[in-house]
């Protein structure tokens, strides 16, 4: 079975919905669960503070986010171990996966419209193609 678990977790509902669905597959397969936030810092940034200052919020962003998804794991009697990296989000996935050894990545995904599924779905696409383990895409229906 699975080891290890990547969730790639942003707060949205279909990280949420994501999050849901694997807990019962971590009890069962008794496996490690992590959670993966991936911040995206400028790209052309003018200075190196203002990329210092993106990437301080982008922490402090997500560092809510994974505290409230480390507080609705709890009472299920799970535990997590917490990443926050920055880079491509897709990158960061397949980096991360590999380096923990994980045996499934679980991504969340929403219906968008078909310019923003052309977008935030090239992380999908991109972790479904690049993997080096089973991948599972659970899809919202909002």
């Amino acid at each position: 079975m699975f080891n290890k678990i990547l969730v790639a977790y942003d707060g949205s509902v279909g990280a949420k919905l994501a999050l849901e669905k694997v807990t019962d597959l971590v009890k069962f397969a008794s496996a490690e669960l992590h959670l993966l936030a991936v911040g995206r810092i400028p790209e052309y940034a003018e200075t190196v503070s203002e990329t210092e200052e993106a990437r301080e919020q982008a922490k402090s962003f997500y560092s809510k986010i994974m505290e409230e998804a480390v507080g609705h794991l709890q009472p299920r009697g799970l535990s997590t171990t917490v990443h926050i990296d920055f880079g491509k989000p897709g990158d960061v996935i397949l980096r991360i996966a590999e380096d923990l050894g994980v045996g499934l990545i679980v991504l969340g995904t929403n219906p968008h419209s078909a310019l923003r599924r052309r977008f935030l779905g090239a992380t999908v696409d991109k972790v479904v193609d690049h993997a080096h383990c089973s991948v599972l895409v659970v899809r919202s229906s909002s």
